[in-house]
């Protein structure tokens, strides 16, 4: 369905959600059928994080470390990952462990040519810019900026700049972006209204020279068409000269 709204509508890349439970034939089958875009890949996995201090730390690392292998074997260049996901509490998870663990799977990354990247989400431990700061730092990590999770957690950091503290320090390690105006807890993500509730956002964002690959991250079509024209719009602005759109 996915890829039938994408080829309709003309959009030439997907990120692409993986299901950790499909065994490794199946994903590299089921990527044939994406042949013709350009895909980068999401790990959004439930109950998985390398930030945990228990055995699940460590068993999240090797589920990760065999995704990036898989990744690879599909051609894939781009992996992003998550640290407190569906954990709004931290409970027995810890920056240590997580700068530690990511370390290594972006190493192991590297190693086989798969860019990990690290998201910001809405709960601890990367709702806090300060410490998303020093995870991406002191792992190596790449970045996967989330402009909607930023908004929805700014009034946690009144002091903050809240959208220059999370892309300002990363620019030459942000190779992608997930676009909508906010989250709300019960509703999901939360479309813009126009423009100008993206606008200094994007204007951020477009420090970040490196992040090609903008991602409208809604479910309802017409919200993710509707926000594709407020990009363009903003694209033409900002990029007088023809660009390509994802």
């Amino acid at each position: 369905m996915l890829v039938e709204f994408a080829t309709r509508h003309g959009f030439s890349g997907i990120d692409w959600s993986i299901d950790p439970s499909l065994s490794e034939k199946k994903f590299l089958s089921l990527m044939k059928i994406l042949d013709g875009f350009q895909i980068r890949y999401h790990c959004r996995f439930h109950d998985v994080d390398v930030a945990f201090i228990d055995q699940r730390g460590q068993d999240s690392l090797d589920l990760l470390i065999r995704t990036v292998d898989q990744v690879a074997l599909a051609g894939g260049r781009h992996m992003t990952v998550h640290c407190g996901l569906n954990n709004p509490t931290s409970a027995g998870i810890d920056h240590v462990r997580a700068i530690d663990n990511l370390g290594i799977l972006v190493a192991h990354g590297n190693r086989n040519g798969v860019a990990v990247a690290l998201e910001n989400l809405t709960t601890p431990l990367t709702s806090d810019p300060r410490v998303f700061n020093r995870i991406v730092a002191e792992s190596g990590a790449f970045v996967t900026i989330d402009i909607g999770h930023a908004h929805a957690v700014k009034d946690l950091h009144p002091q903050l700049e809240i959208y220059d503290e999370y892309i300002v320090p990363h620019r030459e390690r942000m190779f992608n972006a997930h676009i909508y105006h906010t989250e709300l807890e019960g509703y999901g993500h939360i479309p813009p209204e126009c423009l100008s509730d993206l606008f200094s956002r994007l204007e951020t964002l477009s420090s970040a020279t490196l992040c090609d690959w903008w991602v409208i991250e809604l479910m309802k079509p017409e919200e993710v068409l509707r926000t594709r024209v407020f990009l363009q719009s903003y694209l033409d602005y900002r990029y007088p000269f023809p660009v390509s759109t994802i």
